[in-house]
């Protein structure tokens, strides 16, 4: 759960590499030419123009960390070259993936102290390239090792397992949410960067990137949390601090609340669980007369696949199948902190899907809020389920916009790979708008086309809708499903991070583990509204 690093700003000076521990060079191979306009010690110029000789530019490659030791008087000194591409390659989001390398790098030469430049930095209008390296090297000190076996981590372990489980784990989340700024490090394993660079508002850069970097961190903390731990009830609370935190109306819908309104779609869901299921709704509003967009995440904290129980294999990664709802979260968080001038409602549906004697069968028939019914042909399919109910509470609460965001599908996957998540929308103009913002911070996107049969598809013959048509076009029908229940008339996109929600290594500025694909891109999408 660390995020153990700490930026700041300098103009250039000669001394700041003298003092530093480490020396980090952001390279493309067009850079390596204008290496002479840094203010380098004499000494590394020879060191590069080695390297050339020796590797033909290959150390500018994409991603590559080259770790030197070089003669500083009576010591050494570490530099590092980390190489971003060559010609079109030299993009933010490369800088991005070699700063998270150069993150790791860094920590494992134990450095305390580390001075960052390259050519790229000196053109004063390039800020898009300082917040990339930011949080390049802010997401990729990313570990979660809380469980590690350390006596103060095997502590907490045992006060998880306690009935406090979700009291606990809200207080040790707001203790640990160490701020990440321009001063210097506090604790020993800290590393203190500064990023020499021309650019125009520099601090104000680094302190945004920090804010967004630490909103995600926070997000891949809750979805790579257990689920003995992360629970519904838990990520209520957590909402709850978050909003007392930043100052956001929250309200939390108890299951006779939910019955209350008729939610039955989310009911049914949990109804095999021994945690409640619980509908979070956070309301930003700093955004005048401006119309309310809603972000609606999936929350179920543990996904069996209930009496449609899934293959053992791989079933304990399904503690992460709320990473919509911890993205929903970590970007209500990071547009309070940010003080946008936007109206935003963030919505969680939590739910745990477990099999037991009351939960939802095969062939159950559920009316949903909207008075829809739905005939569960798999219960495998709850995403759908505990989102139909979320959608439509979101229209009530005065949303004009709908975006859900969610661990779907595993189709998702086959369509698309593991790098890039789906969009199924009524409104062209609004994904292409989702689109944009992935791409500036380096999340991409493809909008799949609703297809003429794919309402058809999810018809029942003994309710109004099926919640599964089955594997084909599984991504398109799950996401016409869901917005089936969001009112005529209101723009709506469905995004589906079945693919890139959790990586499987560590690469870049992705973390083994969550990801929390989608916090960056809801965030970038709020400043555009």
């Amino acid at each position: 759960m660390k995020q153990n690093i700490c930026l700041k700003s300098s103009k250039e000076k000669n001394a700041l590499y003298k003092n530093a521990e480490a020396i980090v060079l952001f390279l493309c191979k067009e850079c390596v030419d204008h290496i002479r306009h840094l203010s380098l010690p004499e000494e590394l110029f020879d060191v590069i123009a080695f390297e050339v000789q020796k590797q033909k530019y290959a150390f500018t490659e994409t991603g590559k960390i080259t770790s030197l030791l070089v003669k500083n008087g009576k010591t050494f000194q570490h530099v590092v070259l980390a190489g971003i591409g060559a010609g079109k390659e030299c993009t933010p989001n490369h800088l991005r993936a070699a700063a998270g390398n150069v993150a790791r790098e860094l920590r494992k030469h134990k450095i305390e102290k580390a001075v960052a430049a390259g050519p790229i930095l000196k053109n004063p209008k390039r800020g898009h390239y300082l917040k990339a390296l930011a949080e390049g090297l802010l997401l990729g000190s990313y570990e979660f090792d809380k469980y590690k076996n350390k006596k103060e981590n095997a502590e907490k372990l045992t006060e998880h397992q306690t009935a406090k489980t979700a009291d606990v784990f809200a207080k040790e989340a707001a203790a640990s949410d160490a701020d990440v700024n321009t001063k210097a490090p506090a604790d020993e394993n800290q590393i203190a960067v500064t990023i020499v660079n021309e650019i125009e508002d520099a601090e104000a850069i680094l302190k945004e990137a920090s804010v967004i970097c630490r909103a995600i961190c926070h997000a891949r903390n809750l979805a790579n949390e257990p689920g003995n731990v992360m629970n519904p009830e838990a990520l209520a609370k957590e909402a709850v601090a978050v909003a007392k935190k930043s100052k956001m109306e929250a309200e939390v819908l108890s299951v006779k609340e939910m019955r209350e309104l008729g939610m039955g779609a989310i009911l049914a869901v949990g109804a095999g669980s021994a945690q409640e299921p619980k509908m979070v709704s956070l309301r930003y509003a700093n955004g005048g007369d401006k119309p309310f967009v809603a972000f609606v995440g999936k929350g179920i904290t543990f996904d069996s696949g209930g009496i449609s129980i899934k293959p053992s294999d791989g079933m304990g990664e399904m503690k992460d199948d709320m990473t919509g709802a911890a993205a929903v979260l970590g970007a209500m968080e990071a547009i309070a902190e940010l003080k946008l001038p936007v109206n935003a409602i963030g919505i969680l549906s939590c739910a745990e899907n477990m099999p037991s004697g009351s939960a939802q069968r095969p062939g159950d028939i559920v009316r949903a809020a909207s008075g829809k019914t739905i005939e569960v042909v798999n219960t495998d399919a709850e995403g759908r389920m505990v989102l139909a109910d979320a959608v439509w509470y979101a229209c009530r609460k005065g949303a004009a916009k709908v975006i859900d965001i969610a661990t779907l599908t595993g189709a998702v996957i086959l369509a698309l790979g593991e790098h890039t998540s789906g969009i199924v929308s009524n409104d062209d103009t609004l994904a292409d708008a989702i689109k944009n913002a992935g791409h500036r911070v380096g999340e991409e996107w493809w909008q799949l086309p609703i297809v003429e049969e794919a309402e058809e598809m999810i018809k029942s013959s003994c309710a109004d809708i099926v919640n599964s048509a089955g594997r084909p076009a599984g991504v398109i029908t799950g996401g016409v499903f869901i917005g089936s229940f969001v009112d005529e008339g209101i723009p709506w996109a469905h995004l589906d991070i079945g693919g890139t929600s959790t990586a499987k290594k560590t690469e870049g500025h992705i973390p083994e583990g969550c990801t929390a694909f989608g916090t960056a891109t809801l965030i970038e999408l709020a400043k555009m509204l």
